[in-house]
């Protein structure tokens, strides 16, 4: 299953980080299955729809069924938030 923008996932079979080291992350998007679209320069942010990289990630958060990411950036973190606040 390919994941971008958008991305549908079964969340239901993840458990809950609160947070992942760096040297994790790579794993943990792996397993996401958002690492070989993040290396690819296809993973955006989902509010200011920047390029996402390794050293950019902010936050990344179920939203719903779909699994919302965004940059390091605060007012995008802040938006993210917001979303998540929204969908629950």
């Amino acid at each position: 299953m390919k994941l971008i923008s958008g991305w549908e996932t079964d969340l239901s079979k993840r458990t809950e980080i609160l947070a992942v080291h760096k040297v994790k992350l790579r794993e943990f998007l792996e397993k996401l299955e958002l690492w070989d679209s993040l290396q690819k320069g296809e993973l955006k942010c989902e509010v200011c729809r920047i390029t996402l990289t390794i050293d950019n990630i902010g936050l990344i958060i179920p939203l719903g069924t779909k699994i919302g990411i965004c940059c390091t950036e605060m007012d995008c973190l802040l938006k993210m938030k917001q979303m998540k606040e929204n969908k629950t």
